[in-house]
């Protein structure tokens, strides 16, 4: 199938950034939730998951056709802003938009646009949490399914359309050994979603609680195959927990899925992960 030329596709990641809403912190204030942001061990953290799980995955891609604009606060400190600036050379699909503090749907509107090309109509724009990753072929499923659904005319100037792959991995970061779990999700999660809508439209994947997606827009969801890994540790904002039916992964497919769908290298990176948490992560 030959891919569209009016459809781009471009993801945001929101690193850190101080939003006006959206944190369990937001009600305290901005300069709360900035202290505990850019406090220097939790960034030390957010940068471990974002540079041996969500970077890897998606230089693994089998289309890499994309780009990943990470969205951050004005005000972080300028040492992670240079060490986020440096990851391009080794990731040239990266791309970063710095803005003040701003409501979710407005600072992503902005982060979409940098990273979008202006004379490319339709804009399929997929969020990534900097601790979760995508599996390899996941940028050419969505290219494909984005472009079919505008080929249907499901998907038009007027009518945006979410895409949502609701099969994944659960990995708990925080757990000694490896403990992987297979879960396939009823409701559309942030993991792997995406929106297909014209340049700079008022709306994008950000705009209402994935949760909720179904009661707003028109979704299209496939059930497999596994297309993200959603890490669980202690410092998740949304309180995430392994669901407790998940199937729990023998440690060779573990290894396995981790590796060869999702493009990660656990075996290596576990000791630095179980640094992180206190863990040895031993079998």
């Amino acid at each position: 199938m030959a891919r569209r030329p009016d459809n781009q596709i471009v993801g945001v990641c929101r690193f850190s950034y101080p939003a006006k809403a959206g944190f369990r912190l937001s009600a305290e204030g901005h300069d709360a939730i900035v202290d505990a942001l850019y406090a220097p061990e939790r960034l030390r953290r957010r940068f471990a998951y974002f540079e041996m799980i969500c970077l890897p995955s998606l230089a693994a891609q089998t289309d890499p056709d994309f780009t990943l604009v990470v969205l951050i606060g004005d005000a972080m400190p300028i040492r992670w802003r240079k060490r986020l600036k440096a990851l391009r050379a080794t990731y040239p699909f990266l791309q970063i938009c710095a803005a003040e503090p701003l409501g979710p749907l407005q600072a992503t509107r902005r982060a979409f646009r940098i990273g979008a090309v202006e004379d490319v109509p339709f804009v399929t724009g997929f969020r990534l949490d900097d601790d979760d990753a995508v599996a390899c072929d996941y940028i050419e499923r969505l290219r494909e399914t984005s472009d079919r659904l505008l080929d249907a005319g499901w998907a038009t100037e007027e009518t945006p359309v979410a895409i949502g792959f609701q099969s994944g991995i659960y990995w708990a970061l925080d757990k000694p050994g490896l403990p992987v779990f297979r879960f396939s999700e009823i409701r559309p999660l942030a993991q792997a979603s995406a929106m297909i809508t014209p340049f700079d439209f008022r709306l994008n994947i950000f705009r209402w609680n994935h949760a909720h997606l179904l009661a707003h827009v028109r979704c299209w969801t496939d059930p497999e195959p596994d297309m993200f890994v959603r890490s669980v540790h202690d410092g998740n904002d949304s309180g995430r927990t392994v669901p407790k039916d998940a199937e729990r992964l023998p440690p060779g497919e573990a290894v396995s899925v981790l590796r060869d769908r999702f493009g990660l290298a656990p075996m290596r990176i576990r000791p630095q992960l179980g640094r992180l948490h206190g863990t040895d992560h031993a079998e």
